[in-house]
C-alpha cells in the first residue's frame, strides 16, 4: 500500500520536473529505487511473466554478442550458421554446447534445441510465412553462457507452387555429416488415384457433340442423314430417322437404316437411288445426332437417368454423373444391356497406360454400375506418383510399385517398409530388404493386402565421399574425396586462398569412428602448401578444412586520434605509419585545431610491464614532413590534437531570449559570458517582466533529465508487472481479479502516456535587476542552446487535485493558501492534507512538511516568516496541489484508483506547464 503511494508520489513529481525544476527529478528518481527495493524484499512476491526472457537478454547484454549469426529461410525451415568474433583466451570461455533458442514473440523464447557444437542447423517443422525470433547461446562446460548472437527475425517460406517435386529437390541443398541433421518426417498425406479426372466432366461432355463418327456407328431413330447429289441431277436431302427406322426421300420413298451401321446405311440409300437414276456421284454425312439415356447407379457422385450422345461411352456416362466418389470402385465398373452379359471395365487401363480399347461406346438403356471400392494399399515416401491405389486380384509388391511410376533415385532400395492390419486386430510393420540384384523379382514374391502401407525411404540426407573447404578461400564447397588426398590437393598454393589469409595454422574438422565424434586437428598452412609430410595431413571422409583470415586469428593494430580533427576514432595500423599519415587519414585538422602542439601517448611494453610516455609534437612541421615532429607510429599510439584557446563550435555560441526583454532573440555569446551580460545586450527587462516566472532551460540538463525520467518510468512499469504477478495468489474473486487486471492495464496505457512527455531541462533560477543579478548565485556562466523566457506577470493563482473545484483564481494580494483552498471548496474526504504542497512560479516546491512548525525560512526573502502552511501567501503564477489519500483504501482497489490519479496527474501537469509558461 505505501509501495504504491510512493509510486505514484514519484511519477506525481516527476510529471512536476517537467514543467520545471531539476531537483524534483533527483527525487523522483530516488523514490521508485525505494520501491523496488520493498519489493524484491517482500513476501510471497512472483516473478514477473517473461522473467526468463529478460534474464536471458540482460544475461546476454552482460556478456556481449560475440556471434555471427546467419539465417536463411526455407520451406518450412531456417537453416542457421555462426561463427564467433574472437578467439577464447580461456578454457572459461571455451563453448562446449550451443543452444539455439527459438519463439514467435521477440526475447521470449518458448524453444530451444541444443546444437553441440555444431556451427550449422537446419530448425524444422515450422510454419511457412509466420515470423520467428532465434538466438544462438554458447555455453561452457559449467553451463555458463559465454557467447551469444543478436536476436534475428526471419519468416520461413512456402516453395514456389509452380515447382516441381524434383524442382524443389534439386534446389535443396544437400548436408555432411558435420551438420546437425534431423530426419526429414515422412509426408502420408496421400490422395486416392485416378478421382481427379472427372472433375472437369461438364466440359468432356460437351466435347462428345461434335466427334467424328465412325463406320462402325449403328444409325438409329433420331439421326439426321445429310444427302447430297450432284452429276446427272442435283439434289440435296435432309431427312431425319423416324421411330420406324426409315427416311424418307422424295421421288424415292422411304429406306430402312434402323440396325445399319454408318457405312452399311450409305450403301442402302446409293442402292435405293441407282433404282431410279443414273450417272450420279452421291455423299452421305450424318447431321445432328440422336440422344439416349443410360443409367448410372452405384458409388457415384450424382446417381440418376442421363441423356447422353448416342457416341458416348461409359467414360462420358461416368463424367456426367460427377465420376465415381471415392467410396466407389475405379476397377471393377459394370456395363448391363438387355439381352446381352453384362461387361466389367477397369479404368486403371486408361489411367496407367492410355489404354481405351475396354471404353464399351453406350446404347439406349445401357446400365453403368459403380460398386464400393475394392482393396486398397498406398505407397509413400520416394516413388514417382505416391497415392492410394485400388488393388485387382492378387497383386504383388512389384506391381504396386509400377502404379506409383516406380522407385525414384532418391529411394532407398534397401529398405522398403510394409505396414499391415493383420487379423482385424493388430497393425503389425514388415521391412523388406532385397538382397539380390534383381529388385522387381524380389519384390514380386510380396503379395498386397487390404489396406497395406509400403513405405520407400530416402537415402540418407548427408553427402558421402566429400571433403568440404571452408573460411577464407577462393573456391570453398564440398570436393570429391579421393584415394590418398591430402591437404595440399585442395589447397595447391596461395592461388586458392583470398587475401589476408593466416597461414600459420588451419584447422579439420573431422568424425572420429566409431561413434562420429568431433575432433578438431591444427596444421601449419604454409608448410602443408609446402609439401611437408608432418603438417600435409591425409584427408578423411566428411572432413571440414577450414582456413582463418589473418583478422580472426591476430589482434588488431590500431591508432587513435582525438580532438580538432574531422573524424576522430580509431583506424588499423600499418608498419611505417607516421603522424602525418594518422591526421590524414583523419581527413585533416580542423580550422579550430591548435597546429602548435599535439600530444602523442605511447605504451612501452618491457620485462617490468606497461609504461605510459608522452611526446609533444608540432603538428604543422609534421603536415610538412618534417622527420622530427612526423614520428613513425607505433600500435596502440594515441594523438591528441587540441583545439586554440577559448573556441566555441557553432552549436555553443548562441542563445536565446524571449518574451519581456527589450530586445528578445538570439545572441552569440564569449566563452564565459555570463547571464547578466546577454540580458543587459537585450536592453533589460521590460516593465510587465515577471522576474519570479522566469524559466531558464539548458540542453545538457534536459538530456540528463530526460534519461532519469526514462530510468523511473521503466522501473514503474517493473512494478506494475510484478503487481499483474501477484494477483492470481492473493485476489478474493474471480470478479476482483478481473478488475484488478483491467485497472492494471489501464496503469500502464497511463504509463505509456508518460513516456511520450518530454523533459524541458529547466533550471531554478531567481532573476534581480540590473547589479543584484550579477552579484548573486543565478547570474549563470551560459552554455550553447540556452534558453531563458521571461513571462509577464501573471494574474492568477490554481489549486489542482483532491477539491471540490479544481480550478484557477484571480490573484488578491496577501491572500494565503487558506483563502484559496476554501474559494476552491475546500478538500475532499480523500484528501491528504498533510501531503498538500505549493509549485511556485520559478518551479521550486514548498511542501506542508516544510512547515510543520509554522516557523520556515523564506530563501527568495531571505527572512524568517510565522505561520503554518495554511497561512503562506500564495503569488501570482503559483500553484497549490492537494493529493488524494491512499492509506484507507484496499491494496487491491488501490490499483483501480492509482489510474484515475495518474490521469489527474496527466492533467495537473498540463496546467502546471501553462501556468509555468
Amino acid at each position: 500500500m505505501r509501495i504504491w503511494k510512493a509510486n505514484v508520489i514519484a511519477l506525481f513529481t516527476l510529471i512536476a520536473g517537467v514543467a520545471g525544476t531539476a531537483n524534483s527529478i533527483a527525487r523522483a528518481v530516488e523514490a521508485p529505487e525505494a520501491v523496488v527495493r520493498q519489493l524484491s524484499e517482500s513476501k510471497g512476491a512472483a516473478p514477473a511473466v517473461g522473467e526468463a526472457a529478460g534474464q536471458l537478454s540482460q544475461q546476454q547484454t552482460e556478456e556481449g554478442a560475440k556471434l555471427l549469426l546467419k539465417a536463411e529461410p526455407a520451406d518450412g525451415q531456417i537453416v542457421l550458421t555462426w561463427a564467433s568474433t574472437t578467439a577464447p583466451k580461456s578454457p572459461e570461455e571455451t563453448p562446449s554446447n550451443y543452444v539455439i533458442h527459438y519463439g514467435t514473440e521477440p526475447n521470449a523464447y518458448g524453444n530451444k534445441v541444443d546444437a553441440g557444437l555444431a556451427a550449422t542447423f537446419r530448425l524444422q517443422n515450422l510454419t511457412n510465412e509466420r515470423p520467428y525470433f532465434v538466438r544462438v547461446m554458447g555455453y561452457n562446460a559449467d553451463r555458463k553462457l559465454v557467447l551469444a548472437s543478436e536476436e534475428m527475425r526471419v519468416i520461413p517460406t512456402a516453395p514456389d507452387a509452380s515447382a516441381s517435386s524434383l524442382e524443389r529437390a534439386f534446389a535443396r541443398q544437400s548436408p555432411t555429416l558435420l551438420d546437425k541433421l534431423e530426419p526429414t518426417p515422412l509426408n502420408r498425406s496421400l490422395r486416392q488415384f485416378g478421382y481427379e479426372f472427372f472433375k472437369n466432366s461438364l466440359a468432356s461432355l460437351a466435347v462428345t457433340e461434335n466427334l467424328p463418327v465412325g463406320p462402325d456407328y449403328v444409325v438409329g431413330p433420331g439421326d439426321s442423314i445429310r444427302i447430297d447429289v450432284w452429276g446427272s441431277f442435283t439434289a440435296r436431302y435432309e431427312p431425319t430417322v423416324d421411330r420406324n427406322g426409315e427416311i424418307l426421300i422424295p421421288r424415292i420413298g422411304p429406306v430402312k437404316l434402323w440396325g445399319l451401321t454408318y457405312g452399311q446405311a450409305r450403301e442402302a440409300i446409293d442402292k435405293a437411288l441407282a433404282r431410279y437414276y443414273k450417272g450420279y456421284e452421291l455423299n452421305v454425312t450424318l447431321g445432328s445426332l440422336r440422344t439416349i439415356q443410360v443409367y448410372v447407379v452405384g458409388e457415384v457422385e450424382t446417381p440418376g437417368v442421363y441423356s447422353v450422345s448416342s457416341l458416348a461411352t461409359v467414360v462420358n456416362a461416368l463424367a456426367a454423373a460427377g465420376g465415381p466418389s471415392k467410396n466407389g470402385s475405379l476397377r471393377s465398373i459394370r456395363v448391363s444391356r438387355p439381352g446381352t452379359e453384362s461387361r466389367s471395365i477397369d479404368l486403371y487401363d486408361m489411367f496407367l497406360n492410355g489404354d481405351r480399347s475396354n471404353d464399351v461406346r453406350l446404347q439406349n438403356g445401357d446400365t453403368v454400375f459403380v460398386p464400393v471400392i475394392g482393396p486398397v494399399a498406398a505407397v509413400a515416401g520416394e516413388v514417382r506418383r505416391p497415392g492410394i491405389y485400388e488393388l485387382k486380384g492378387a497383386t504383388p509388391l512389384s506391381r504396386l510399385v509400377a502404379m506409383a511410376g516406380g522407385i525414384t533415385a532418391a529411394g532407398d532400395t534397401g529398405r522398403i517398409q510394409l505396414e499391415r492390419i493383420e487379423g482385424n486386430n493388430a497393425r503389425v510393420v514388415l521391412d523388406y530388404e532385397p538382397k539380390g540384384s534383381d529388385l522387381e523379382a524380389e519384390l514380386s514374391r510380396v503379395e498386397l493386402k487390404d489396406r497395406d502401407m509400403v513405405t520407400v525411404f530416402p537415402v540418407f540426407d548427408a553427402v558421402r565421399k566429400v571433403v568440404t573447404l571452408a573460411g577464407n578461400v577462393t573456391r570453398p564447397g564440398p570436393y570429391q574425396l579421393k584415394e590418398g588426398m591430402r591437404v595440399r590437393d585442395i589447397l595447391p598454393g596461395p592461388s586458392a586462398l583470398l587475401p589476408e589469409s593466416y597461414l600459420e595454422s588451419a584447422e579439420i574438422t573431422r568424425l572420429a569412428l566409431p561413434e562420429y565424434r568431433r575432433e578438431v586437428v591444427t596444421f601449419n598452412l604454409r608448410a602443408a602448401m609446402q609439401g611437408d609430410p608432418k603438417e600435409n595431413l591425409p584427408l578423411q571422409e566428411q572432413d571440414t578444412v577450414r582456413v582463418f583470415s589473418r583478422a580472426d586469428m591476430l589482434e588488431k593494430h590500431t591508432v587513435s586520434i582525438s580532438g580538432a580533427v574531422l573524424n576522430p576514432g580509431s583506424y588499423e595500423y600499418f608498419p611505417r605509419m607516421t603522424v602525418r599519415d594518422l591526421v590524414t587519414v583523419a581527413g585533416s585538422p580542423k580550422r579550430n585545431a591548435f597546429l602548435g602542439s599535439a600530444e602523442l601517448t605511447r605504451i612501452d611494453v618491457n620485462d617490468d610491464g606497461a609504461r605510459a610516455t608522452r611526446l609533444d609534437v608540432n603538428l604543422e612541421k609534421a603536415m610538412a614532413g618534417d622527420p622530427d615532429h612526423n614520428l613513425p607510429l607505433q600500435t596502440d599510439d594515441v594523438l591528441i590534437v587540441r583545439s586554440i584557446e577559448n573556441w566555441l563550435e557553432a552549436s555553443d555560441r548562441f542563445v536565446t531570449l524571449r518574451g519581456e526583454v527589450k530586445f528578445p532573440g538570439t545572441y552569440s555569446i564569449a566563452k564565459g559570458e555570463r547571464l547578466s551580460s546577454v540580458i543587459a545586450r537585450a536592453g533589460g527587462y521590460t516593465e510587465h517582466a515577471s522576474l519570479k516566472g522566469a524559466k531558464f532551460t539548458r540542453r545538457s540538463v534536459r538530456e540528463e533529465q530526460q534519461r532519469r525520467m526514462d530510468e523511473v518510468i521503466a522501473r514503474t512499469e517493473q512494478d506494475v508487472y510484478r503487481k499483474q504477478a501477484e494477483l492470481s495468489s492473493v485476489a478474493a474473486s474471480r470478479e476482483e481479479l478481473e478488475a484488478t487486471k483491467a485497472a492494471l492495464d489501464g496503469l500502464l496505457r497511463s504509463l505509456a502516456k508518460l513516456k511520450t512527455t518530454k523533459a524541458e531541462g529547466r533550471v531554478v533560477i531567481r532573476l534581480a535587476q540590473g547589479e543584484a543579478l550579477a552579484r548573486s548565485p543565478y547570474d549563470l556562466e551560459l552554455e550553447g542552446g540556452d534558453e531563458l523566457y521571461i513571462p509577464p506577470t501573471p494574474s492568477v493563482v490554481s489549486v489542482m487535485g483532491s477539491v471540490y473545484n479544481p480550478t484557477s483564481f484571480l490573484h488578491i494580494a496577501q491572500r494565503d493558501v487558506a483563502y484559496y483552498l476554501e474559494r476552491s471548496g475546500g478538500a475532499t474526504r480523500d484528501a491528504e492534507l498533510d501531503d498538500m504542497y505549493l509549485i511556485k512560479a520559478d518551479g521550486s516546491v514548498f511542501s506542508r512538511q516544510q512547515s510543520s512548525f509554522g516557523i520556515r525560512w523564506d530563501d527568495y526573502a531571505r527572512r524568517w516568516t510565522f505561520g503554518g502552511f495554511l497561512s503562506s501567501p500564495l503569488e501570482p503564477g503559483d500553484t497549490l496541489v492537494v493529493p488524494q489519500k491512499l492509506e484507507r483504501i484496499a491494496w487491491m482497489r488501490e490499483i483501480k484508483d492509482i489510474t484515475t490519479i495518474l490521469a489527474q496527474v496527466a492533467v495537473t501537469a498540463g496546467v502546471i506547464i501553462a501556468a509555468g509558461l
